[in-house]
């Protein structure tokens, strides 16, 4: 299955094309509100450099968020177009889960992405070696000390035990860029920051995507939504009226 991946949920946008081969072709834009006048002419000029057309496209999958208002909308807004232009069924994917996948294998993966106010959008991961992320700590929105007490906890919690364990918590996202400092001592000498080239990707969204698309998931490209993630305490949240790829 040959399924086209979209994120715009940070600055750093993308579009990338996979099957079952691996990634075909993927573009990428550092270009904060220019998602708009770039997402479409992207698209089509990726998909002619791997002599593809918007035909061979089988299904698209789209980063939901959490992340900015405008690229979010404008990403799943040509996501769900395209769907219910051409028949092409469609899934969401969590940012997060992506940007965690991003960092590759690992029994600890703190995903965390700036929500601006003093506050940073996080989840932990573990994350296998093949298949998906699997959530430890779900989707939230706190500050990076609140974040981190989740985290600790949840790590006492596997271990059975008050001791958290000597396990290391690898934390990547550009909320490093401004809570590295609170976020990293707050897990108690546990955190490791991550390289700064892992974001979120499309090619990883159209990875995720590929998986559910072919177990049968599909999203409504009518009813498919944000997920903007704020909340003024730690608490899960979900704005779409479904759970992304349970359509």
């Amino acid at each position: 299955m040959r399924v086209l991946g979209v994120e715009t949920a940070t600055p750093l946008a993308s579009s990338a094309v996979v099957d079952a081969s691996g990634v075909l072709a993927e573009r990428v834009l550092r270009g904060p509100m220019r998602h708009l006048e770039w997402l479409a002419p992207a698209v089509d000029g990726m998909l002619r450099d791997a002599g593809l057309g918007p035909g061979d496209v089988e299904g698209i999958a789209v980063s939901v968020g959490p992340g900015g208002f405008t690229g979010l909308r404008i990403g799943i807004a040509t996501a769900a177009a395209w769907a219910r232009a051409r028949r092409t069924p469609l899934v969401g994917v969590g940012t997060l889960e992506a940007l965690a996948l991003a960092a590759g294998p690992r029994d600890a993966v703190l995903a965390a992405l700036d929500a601006h106010r003093g506050e940073v959008a996080a989840a932990l991961y573990r994350v296998p070696v093949a298949g998906e992320p699997e959530p430890l700590v779900p989707p939230t929105v706190a500050p990076p000390e609140a974040v981190a007490a989740e985290v600790l906890a949840a790590l006492r919690g596997a271990a059975g035990s008050a001791d958290p364990g000597p396990g290391r918590v690898l934390v990547v996202g550009d909320a490093l860029s401004r809570y590295a400092q609170p976020l990293l001592g707050a897990l108690d000498g546990r955190g490791v920051p991550g390289p700064p080239y892992v974001h979120p990707r499309a090619a990883v969204v159209a990875w995720l995507g590929r998986l559910r698309l072919i177990a049968g998931a599909r999203d409504d490209p009518g009813v498919l939504l944000p997920v903007y993630g704020r909340r003024p305490a730690l608490r899960e949240w979900q704005e779409s009226p479904a759970q992304p790829g349970n359509g």
